[in-house]
């Protein structure tokens, strides 16, 4: 019996799609299979706080610096929710990768260890902007806010959606276990957005509660989107944008200095 062998295989192979979509789509998928919470969810608990403060108390409180109580606060909710899913997705997402010891087989992967940091990141930048035009579209009417500022608008938003991500990305890189994940949230990242100016104006503050808030980072997003959208803030664009800059710019060095050695990742 004359055994024929099968005729040589010449084809070089080839992906679907590249590494880095597929790990995008992952990050993307994860978020979207429980939208009812992690985009809905943080819509309307931003559009309760606008009823609650902004149209029930309306006009029990006065004016700020001449705009409306319920336009003045939308800008900061506005950064407190989508700072709260950014942190929120970068974090739960590494941390799983972590605890599921998935994140080996995506650093034994083709990806570079950018593209891996980038990944995650756009991934939480996604969420964001679906939760961020969710509370611009349902609230934004309902308050009668424009965007006095598109460039400010603009370079506010891309400062907050790469540092919200990034510094999930980060905690979920330090994280070792639930209770971490949950604590930072509810002990660091909403003290500080409740603290950074959403509800009152900064400059009506005794000096030494000024002086903490301006050590507060989120207090500069806060004021950076109320310029952006309002044409008003405590403080100058310039002033703002440089200091939300700044945090990028840290955040990100920081965030893929961690992911260049992986050490952190695999223990």
């Amino acid at each position: 019996m004359t055994v024929v062998a099968p005729p040589p295989y010449d084809r070089q192979y080839q992906a679907e799609r590249p590494a880095f979509l597929w790990l995008l789509e992952r990050e993307i998928v994860r978020f979207l299979k429980i939208w009812r919470f992690s985009i809905l969810g943080q819509i309307l608990a931003a559009l309760l706080f606008v009823l609650v403060f902004g149209v029930a108390l309306k006009d029990r409180v006065e004016a700020i610096h001449g705009i409306p109580y319920d336009r003045f606060i939308l800008p900061g909710l506005l950064v407190q929710a989508m700072l709260t899913v950014g942190f929120v997705n970068g974090t739960t997402s590494l941390f799983e990768a972590r605890n599921d010891r998935y994140i080996h087989r995506v650093l034994a992967s083709p990806l570079r260890w950018w593209e891996i940091n980038l990944g995650l990141v756009v991934g939480g930048i996604v969420r964001e902007v679906l939760v961020g035009l969710g509370v611009i579209l349902v609230a934004g009417p309902l308050v009668g806010i424009g965007v006095a500022h598109p460039f400010v608008f603009s370079a506010a938003t891309v400062a907050l959606l790469v540092s919200a991500s990034q510094l999930g990305v980060l905690a979920g890189t330090y994280a070792r276990s639930l209770d971490d994940v949950y604590s930072l949230e509810t002990l660091v990242v909403l003290p500080l957005g409740f603290l950074s100016g959403i509800f009152y104006s900064v400059d009506k503050l005794p000096p030494a509660w000024r002086a903490l808030s301006y050590a507060n980072p989120v207090y500069y997003f806060v004021e950076a989107m109320r310029a952006g959208l309002l044409g008003h803030a405590d403080l100058s664009p310039t002033v703002s944008l440089s200091v939300v800059g700044g945090i990028v710019v840290v955040l990100s060095g920081w965030s893929l200095a961690l992911f260049r050695s992986a050490k952190q990742l695999k223990s």
